[in-house]
């Protein structure tokens, strides 16, 4: 750790090295006029202490109310994953339903309200699970860690940074080459293991920098490769649909799944820089990433709700019926489902920036897209011949759930049903963007910033749906069954047969009862039949189009801005107006009813008689002032002052014209509907933030935070009928569609406290968040009155020890209960309390050479949803522990 004493130039050119693109800080030379007056202290960043005088080297001389988090050395993260580090700011959650931080919300405001850029830029994703719907957040399992040199969450906004988010934006940097020593050579090699997979993964990554003697030009080329077992194991309830003849919610569906996932992340970052004389500057960067995330799930399932007429024995906690029996031939299945599934993102970013000796020009042009989802699904549905009797109990911390057939007994199972299809998604952005700056000298100010950006975004989403049973699946083998699905169940006539069968597993969740006891199945048999063929007939499939839930979305953005530069004595900050126009275009099919929603593409099967491709325009337009200034109460306290309008556009899927649906061969089955009229959310906030920076590490703050919020995102509900083929009859089904609904406010505060003792150092902070809707509550209206992503409370707490040799840290996070939204059935999901303790720690053979050890989630913590009542419970998985112990060279 080095420490020197330089001019406030200086630091600028130093800060603005660290956090990257000159457009959206303020510009060095509207820092030069007071450099000559004060002097600041500059760390070397290497090491634990040296990052977080760093973080508060960049808070402390920013405009706006930033946190920012660094490096501790060249490709050290403090977490391997970049959410896990955004958790531990004030303000900041992160949902880890994998194991691993993925999506982030920001002072009560959702995941998909908040906006992650990529050195100033959006970076498309398209994720990979079948049941996740396109949305405006981003998936930070996409990004390594090791690629990440800093990041910044603005709190406050600034007229030059991007609309989009009213909880915060997200700023993450990537390292140029030029800033760093020529032939600079970092390698990491490490081995991940997680105690539920009960297996080691590599994880390999290399940078290697290079510049010429003129320090004109160089190159950085970074290659990451991470694979990951995935295996979550645990307990659900599929929906808490209310019985009529009950009079009470009763649980439809009741499972112990358990998922495996073989995740393999591959990630190439290439940075070209050229700087051919001390006005200009180039910067190429490349980024292409992709993620093999293959799963499988199986899951053994009772139907409660399909046999409420007879329940005994029932416990009713809250008008929810939480315990019953069914004595004999109940509804009960297997499913097994398996996928082939990944995304991939790349990403080509141009930035320019050009010094004269009266104005500063930059320039930004790129071009992003991602694909991704599930490219491959077959499901497998198989029956207990003639039911079965069971029982349920959801009290206790613990449920249980157990039933009278052997699940574990492949001869006990019949052919019930096989489904398939793909999902598959993109992303896509091109965006040019300009700024001009001229230093003026007009009372405080003292620079002019102005700019222009112009964004063309298209998401889409198909959906094709796989039939066994369809026409003409037998051709040329009429004579041994009518279609291939019945050929598959007159030879698989139970799962012992056709090598389905692959043992037993006992499923590690938190659930008593013998349900846990289950059969494997075996993946490559079952993808065998059902895609090559069995028996020397060959395997067919209709392909049909599930019209419904084919959309595209198209938004033109242009956005303009002014944003002026003050300051004076003891004060800074700046003042501006973002004008936003926004063109949305949401396409989809417009079709009839006689074809069960589904046109057949391979084969004349089904066909609508109506098949139309329509659009639906929406365009708004939007002014978004905002001010920032910073009091310099002394040499150490710092007062800070924001005020804003922000605006937050609404989830790609839910502007789209996308209708989906869960099981059919369920009682009252739900789904969704989307809305292309949607209108953005817009906000009016303000934030007042006192800062006490009483040593070079140290910090005390307390900042108070106000949003008006002018509408949230409400639900509707209605009914139509859907075909279920399997039952060969039309169901109705309970739809729920977004609108805009009434606003309401958020407040909270932020405490933040930070100090070193000698080699010990602390790092606390509590963010409290108060977030009411102007909607009633009804509860017979899901979602009413309730704000995403919420939580009342959330803390963050580390400890560290470092030397010259030897660091060591421990990190808690916790948050209290949320609310995420509704569930894919209609059902208002909580999530309740987290909390999670890591560990970190490191020993520096040599001043190139560092070993490393982390622990990841040590007391094995829970993740616990439910529906609105913790006694209506929705799952428990279990994730395990993860630890990573490698070795870092830096040369």
């Amino acid at each position: 750790m080095q420490h020197t004493k330089i001019t406030k130039c200086a630091i600028a050119v130093k800060l603005g090295l660290m956090v990257g693109s000159a457009a959206l800080t303020m510009p060095a030379f509207a820092e030069t006029e007071v450099a000559k007056e004060q002097q600041v202290e500059v760390i070397q960043v290497r090491g634990i202490r040296a990052s977080q005088e760093a973080n508060l080297n960049a808070k402390r001389f920013s405009n706006s109310i930033v946190d920012v988090v660094t490096a501790e050395d060249i490709g050290k993260f403090p977490d391997k994953n970049v959410a896990e580090s955004l958790s531990r700011i004030t303000g900041v959650g992160v949902s880890r339903e994998f194991g691993e931080g993925e999506k982030i919300t920001v002072r009560g405001a959702s995941s998909s309200t908040n906006r992650t850029l990529l050195n100033g830029q959006t970076v498309a994703t398209a994720d990979w699970f079948i049941l996740d719907n396109p949305g405006r957040s981003f998936n930070y399992t996409m990004l390594p860690s090791a690629l990440v040199s800093d990041l910044e969450v603005y709190k406050s906004p600034q007229a030059s940074i991007d609309e989009g988010s009213i909880g915060g934006t997200v700023i993450l940097r990537t390292r140029q080459p030029l800033a760093m020593e020529a032939n600079s050579i970092n390698l990491s090699l490490e081995g991940q293991y997680s105690d539920a997979a009960e297996k080691w993964d590599p994880q390999v990554s290399g940078m290697y920098s290079w510049k010429n003697d003129a320090e004109s030009f160089g190159v950085l080329v970074s290659a990451i490769k991470q694979d990951r077992k995935v295996v979550r194991q645990g307990f659900e309830v599929l929906g808490w649909p209310t019985n009529a003849d009950l009079d009470a919610k009763v649980p439809s569906h009741i499972g112990v799944p358990r998922f495996e996932q073989d995740r393999e992340r591959e990630t190439l970052f290439l940075s070209l820089q050229s700087r051919p004389n001390a006005q200009l500057d180039m910067v190429l960067n490349v980024l292409d990433s992709k993620v093999d995330a293959n799963n499988h799930n199986q899951n053994w399932l009772i139907f409660v709700n399909n046999n409420a007429d007879v329940l005994s024995n029932t416990v009713l906690q809250n008008g929810s019926v939480v315990a019953g029996e069914v004595a004999a031939a109940g509804t009960a299945a297997y499913n097994f489902i398996n996928r082939v599934s990944s995304t991939e993102t790349r990403a080509i970013d141009f930035d320019l920036t050009y010094s004269g000796e009266t104005y500063e020009l930059h320039t930004q042009v790129g071009h992003t897209e991602a694909k991704g989802g599930t490219y491959r699904e077959t499901s497998w549905e198989y029956v207990p011949a003639g039911g079965t009797g069971y029982s349920f109990d959801l009290r206790g911390g613990t449920p249980s759930a157990s039933t009278d057939v052997d699940a574990t007994d492949p001869t006990q199972f019949r052919p019930g049903w096989i489904w398939g299809g793909d999902k598959p998604t993109t992303d896509e952005e091109s965006y040019a963007q300009f700024d001009f700056t001229i230093p003026v000298q007009k009372g405080a100010f003292t620079a002019i910033k102005t700019g222009a950006k112009y964004r063309m975004a298209e998401r889409t989403q198909d959906r094709t749906a796989y039939s066994w049973h369809g026409p003409q699946t037998m051709a040329g083998n009429e004579d041994i069954a009518g279609d291939y699905l019945s050929h598959i169940f007159a030879t698989c006539y139970d799962w012992a047969q056709c090598g389905l069968f692959n043992g037993t597993v006992s499923v590690d969740a938190v659930v008593n009862g013998n349900m846990t006891q289950q059969m494997a199945h075996n993946r490559a048999a079952m993808e065998r039949i059902a895609f090559e063929g069995l028996e020397g007939v060959p395997a067919d499939f209709a392909r049909s189009k599930n019209l419904a839930e084919i959309w595209a979305v198209e938004e033109d953005i242009l956005a303009l801005y002014v944003q002026g530069e003050f300051e004076g004595e003891g004060f800074r900050g700046n003042i501006g107006v973002r004008y936003v126009d926004t063109r949305q275009t949401s396409g989809g099919y417009e079709f009839s009813g006689d074809s069960w929603g589904l046109w057949t593409i391979d084969r004349e099967w089904l066909t609508p008689e109506v098949l139309e491709w329509v659009e639906t325009d929406n365009d708004y337009s939007e002014v978004l002032p905002s001010l920032n200034i910073a009091f310099d109460l002394d040499d150490d306290q710092i007062l800070r002052f924001g005020a804003a309008r922000v605006m937050a556009r609404q989830d790609w899927n839910n502007i789209s014209s996308s209708i989906t649906y869960g099981s059919l061969n369920v009682a009252q089955p739900t789904g969704s509907a989307s809305n292309p009229h949607l209108m953005p959310q817009i906000a009016d906030q303000f934030d007042l933030s006192w800062e006490w920076y009483f040593d070079a590490s140290s910090l005390l703050a307390v900042t108070y935070f106000h949003k008006d919020i002018k509408s949230y995102r409400s639900f509707s509900t209605f009914v139509d009928q859907r075909y279920w083929e399997e039952g060969e009859e039309w169901v109705d089904v309970t739809f729920t569609r977004p609108e805009n609904g009434p606003g309401g406010k958020t407040d909270g505060i932020e405490l933040s406290y930070q100090q070193a003792f000698g080699d010990f150092g602390v790092s606390a902070n509590y963010t409290y968040t108060n977030a009411q809707r102007d909607e009633e509550r009804d509860l017979t209206k899901p979602g009413s009155g309730l704000v995403e992503g919420t939580s009342r409370h959330m803390m963050n707490a580390s400890v560290y020890y470092e030397t010259d040799s030897l660091s060591a840290r421990l990190m808690y996070n916790y948050r209290t209960e949320w609310y995420k939204g509704l569930h894919f059935n209609g059902d208002e999901l909580w999530n309740d309390s987290y909390g999670q303790l890591d560990a970190s720690f490191g020993y520096n053979l040599t001043d190139n050479i560092t070993l490393s050890f982390e622990a990841i989630n040590l007391t094995d913590e829970e993740v616990v949803e439910y529906n609105t009542e913790p006694a209506r419970l929705f799952s428990i998985y279990q994730n395990g522990r993860r630890f990573v112990a490698g070795i870092r060279m830096n040369f």
